[in-house]
């Protein structure tokens, strides 16, 4: 039964809406205010043009519980919209969540920040790992991709979208603004603080201005690594599991387990790591040692791929750099322009996490994670007992879940509009050795991913790439560290199928660049042909002690056209011209770009290079990073990455 708070917040809002209509695009009445009350049932879905204004500092927290007093399962799924019934979410979009604090899926929307904030709360920070304060369409991810079938009727992409400050975009999980498939977007005077992830990231944007905008700092207090997420996501079938064939059981680590033991078991961890972080911010070694080595978080931030401002063409941006620019203009972002933004004290890493290979297929669960089978941080096994000299499964409470489920789905047990199950390629083999049933097993490693199995690149503050015609001008990045370690080794079978064809072999896990672009082109459109454009911006103090390059700027792939003026670039002090490093540049230019101007007025304190590249394996396909459908060699079941199916 909903609260008096809610039914209220019900009232309000249906009150907002019924003005809304009534008046259009609001402009006669002035801009339609957003207050926090709008949001105490979940995302605001904007649907139809107007302009909009916050006129409260907007904490996104939709919740109905109270968790003094809620059971474990109670907040395992406090924040689950599907588990509170409201109707008014399609189950499809928000089957992982509330994945925005506003999503825009209309044309002609503006919104004015109006010196407020807008933000997510710590607690659904922490249990909705993937979010976007605003996304600018109907779902996070365009038909056919993504760990989950979004889009059921019809994909709505906002276009004519506008962003103003003053104000801020603060406390986020992945993104600040995050969208698909936008046209003509508009970002100024913006302050952006505390994603994990990116401030922003839009594929196929066909013109976007991101101007004048400030970020202090991405999110340092991060408590949880990936494999927390992938706790969350197995949680509701193990439940649909538990309901629908109560008692079923297998064994797991040589002990007979039921559903409602691995069930109960995970949904603890989860509410003690809920209740240690909202306690102290970090989860608490002593009392809870099993779900410290599971999920803690030693560095404190994004263990994942980290970005300032990042465009990129059709698709998720979860493969290697780009290679070629598409021949299909429709899949392309263009007439980009990132003009006078200041970036500094960024912090990232990323964990890499060695994919297990069984029966050549990568073994992930059905939302996506791989089953974790090494700690690549303290070089340890994970579920696995080989002191004997054979691999013997011992299993926690993750894989558990994800064997189980797995098998499961195998029985065709589990499987329904929400629960999806396509993307899940847990096998018999890997399934009969955690049942005891396989002596002679040994686990396989594919390297160069991480927790999604998403090719790992290091880190890029402003990324481009896959787009035609792009100015990036008179940014400053400052003070950015990455704190990852070097990539394991000695256990690497393989490496991610996903990389860009010249980067196949490479371990990329520390590297760190202030701007890369990667197969892009000059403009080419009916206003105008001339270059792309980098110029006068300033890159200083990037540092990472594990990288095998730091560049300032990097462009990459097939690119061509692109002039480079007046940027003044010092990746570390100590190192010049009269004292190299080689992994620190100024400049790279890879050889596959053509067209590259690099003479007006730069200074590369670390000197410029013009590399020659050759092809690690010339017989390997070059790889579009959205990963269309190539014949042969299959990496996951629906080829490409989970999200790319």
């Amino acid at each position: 039964m909903p609260t008096m708070k809610h039914a209220f917040a019900a009232t309000v809002a249906a009150s907002f809406l019924a003005t809304y209509t009534a008046h259009g695009k609001g402009i006669g009445r002035g801009a339609q205010c957003l207050y926090n009350v709008h949001f105490i049932d979940g995302t605001v879905i904007i649907n139809k043009p107007g302009a909009y204004k916050l006129c409260d500092d907007i904490v996104f927290c939709p919740h109905n519980i109270d968790f003094r007093s809620a059971s474990d399962e109670q907040i395992a799924e406090a924040f689950d919209p599907i588990a509170q019934g409201n109707d008014k979410y399609n189950n499809n979009e928000y089957a992982l969540g509330f994945f925005a604090a506003i999503a825009v899926q209309a044309n002609d929307v503006s919104i004015s920040l109006n010196g407020h904030s807008i933000s997510q709360c710590r607690e659904h920070a922490l249990m909705q790992r993937f979010f976007a304060v605003i996304e600018l369409a109907s779902s996070p991810f365009i038909r056919s991709a993504g760990p989950h079938n979004f889009v059921t009727t019809e994909f709505k992409a906002a276009k004519n979208f506008k962003l103003t400050g003053p104000g801020t975009v603060g406390l986020s999980s992945h993104h600040g603004i995050h969208g698909n498939d936008n046209e003509n977007v508009q970002i100024s005077d913006v302050t952006f603080k505390d994603f994990e992830v990116g401030a922003v990231s839009l594929n196929n944007v066909k013109g976007l201005e991101i101007k004048n905008c400030d970020i202090p700092n991405n999110r340092h207090d991060v408590p949880v690594l990936g494999s927390f997420s992938a706790a969350l996501k197995m949680r509701p079938y193990l439940k649909h599991l538990k309901a629908t064939n109560p008692g079923y059981s297998m064994t797991l680590g040589g002990i007979v387990k039921s559903v409602e033991d691995v069930y109960n078991t995970l949904v603890g961890h989860i509410a003690n790591v809920y209740k240690d972080v909202m306690d102290d911010g970090i989860i608490n070694a002593t009392t809870h040692p099993d779900e410290y080595r599971l999920y803690n978080n030693p560095h404190q931030v994004i263990d994942g791929p980290c970005y300032v401002f990042l465009v990129h063409g059709k698709g998720p941006a979860i493969g290697g750099f780009g290679d070629v620019l598409s021949t299909d203009a429709s899949a392309l972002s263009a007439d980009v322009s990132i003009v006078d933004n200041k970036a500094q004290n960024i912090r990232c890493f990323t964990d890499e996490v060695l994919a297990t290979v069984v029966d050549a297929r990568v073994q992930n669960d059905a939302r996506g994670a791989i089953l974790q089978f090494y700690n690549s941080l303290n070089q340890t096994y994970i579920g696995i007992n080989e002191s004997s000299g054979k691999y013997t499964y011992t299993g926690n409470v993750n894989l558990d879940a994800q064997i189980m489920v797995g098998k499961a789905i195998q029985q065709g047990l589990l499987g329904d509009n929400i629960l999806q199950t396509n993307v899940n390629s847990v096998g018999p083999s890997l399934i009969k050795w955690a049942e005891g049933n396989d002596p002679s097993f040994t686990p396989k490693f594919r390297c160069n991913g991480d927790s999604m199995h998403h090719v790992i690149k290091g880190s890029v503050m402003i990324r481009v790439e896959d787009c035609q015609g792009f100015k990036i001008h008179g940014n400053s990045i400052d003070q950015v560290e990455i704190l990852s370690h070097s990539p394991v080794d000695l256990l690497c079978a393989d490496f991610h199928k996903g990389a860009s064809s010249v980067d196949y072999y490479a371990r990329m896990i520390a590297d760190l660049r202030g701007i890369s672009v990667a197969a892009v082109s000059a403009y080419n459109d009916d206003r105008r042909d001339s270059n792309s454009i980098i110029s006068h911006n300033i890159i200083t103090n990037l540092k990472s002690e594990s990288a095998k390059l730091i560049a300032g700027i990097d462009i990459q792939g097939v690119s061509e056209g692109v002039d480079i003026e007046d940027n003044y670039v010092n990746v570390d002090p100590s190192v010049s011209r009269d004292a190299p490093d080689e992994k620190c540049i100024g400049l790279r230019i890879r050889r596959n770009a053509t067209a590259i101007f690099a003479n007006l007025n730069n200074n590369f304190v670390q000197g410029m290079v013009d590399e020659v590249i050759k092809s690690s394996d010339s017989s390997r396909k070059l790889l579009p990073e959205y990963h269309p459908r190539p014949a042969g060699d299959l990496e996951w079941p629906n080829n490409g990455c989970p999200f790319g199916h």
